[in-house]
Order: C-alpha cells, then structure tokens, then sequence
C-alpha cells in the first residue's frame, strides 16, 4: 500500500513538473496570426473620412501549422468590403446628385514555408505560395467581378515568446493578374493597375502579430 501512494505521488510530481516547464520544452505546431496594420487602417479610416454613408472594413488571418521542424504550411485570407462614392456633380452650393458603389474581395494565400534550421514554427523562414481571389464591384451603372491568381516568394523571420505571443516580418516579391469577367461594364486595363516605382511585380511586406501554442 505505501509502495503504491509513493509510485502515486510520483507521477503527480512529474505530472507537474511537465506542466511548469512545458513553454520551454513544447515545441509549438499551431499559429493564429493577422495584420494589424489592417487594423490601424480601418480605424483611421473612420476618423479621416466624414461622409457617413461611406466606409471600409477588412479582415486578416492566417494560421500556420508545423509539420516537422523544417517544414510547414500555412493559409492565409483577407477579406475587404468598402462602400464608396462612386460619382457627384457639384456646384457652388455643393454636392448633389451623389452616387454609391461596393466593393467586396476575398484573397487566400496558401503557403509551403521551410525553416532553414529546422526551428519549427520560430527563426529563418522562406516561403512560396499561389494568390487566389476575387473582387466584386458595384454601382448604379455596373456589377463587374473579377478573377485574380498569382504565385509569389517571402522570405522573414517569426519569433514566438514563451507564452505563446508570436511576431512575423518578412518581405518578397509576387505578381498577380486579374482577369475581368465576360459581361463586365468597365472598362479594365492590366497596364492601368499601380505597381511600386513602376516594378513589373509588387514588392510584399508581411508584419504579423498573433498567438502560437
């Protein structure tokens, strides 16, 4: 009997010290993470902009997972919904004659990302991934969507904090082209669309905040 309350009180030892040290031993396979650059823009957005009937709203997730220690997958969405005007006359009495339009898009990032050092979710990382999306725009006069599909290279760093608090920056390059549908109104141009200091691809910047465990 006192062979078995000692094996007891053993395990309860270990069982707890197991507990205590996890964050240092564990290592961490899954990772929640947005922009909060995302963020800060849609709460500016709110004080810069004075007409109520317009506003802008958007989402960003991505979640990570640790297949070994070298290598892992991820998924990213972002979603976008604005209202906007769209046209208005004006004279000197003001505007008048205003007119609204939407616009909705989603955007998923599938990834494949290696650890150079084999540090599993944390440290060095580079990453190649596809860009699949959408856009819908609306007004009085049009109801135009479009295709969008892309592939892209990043490349960054991630830590992740004992409790779990993670932090990601990275930068890379993609290229995207967006394919208007048949029975748009618009009139859309590929050599219309911005890209940074006239690149023929877009540089991407990636800051990330978010939780691992």
């Amino acid at each position: 009997m006192i062979g078995k309350k000692w094996l007891f009180i053993i395990i309860l030892l270990v069982l707890f010290s197991a507990m205590a040290f996890s964050d240092e031993e564990y290592e961490k396979r899954f990772s929640i993470q947005t922009s909060p650059l995302l963020i800060v823009s849609d709460i500016v957005y709110l004080f810069i902009d004075n007409d109520i009937k317009t506003y802008a709203f958007s989402i960003d997730a991505e979640f990570q997972y640790a297949i070994n220690n070298y290598f892992n997958v991820s998924v990213a969405n972002t979603i976008y919904f604005e209202n906007y005007m769209s046209s208005y006359q004006e004279n000197s009495s003001g505007r008048y004659n205003e007119k609204y339009g939407k616009q909705f898009q989603y955007m998923i990032t599938p990834a494949f990302i290696y650890r150079p050092l084999g540090t599993w979710l944390k440290g060095w990382y580079v990453s190649g991934f596809p860009i699949i999306g959408w856009t819908h725009v609306s007004t009085n006069d049009l109801d135009d969507g479009f295709t969008h599909f892309g592939f892209g290279l990043t490349g960054g760093y991630q830590w992740i904090f004992n409790k779990g608090f993670t932090i990601q920056l990275g930068t890379g390059l993609c290229k995207t082209w967006i394919v208007p549908f048949a029975n748009n109104k618009s009139n859309f141009r590929t050599e219309d669309e911005w890209h940074l200091f006239g690149l023929p691809f877009d540089i991407r910047f990636t800051i990330r905040l978010g939780y691992s465990f």
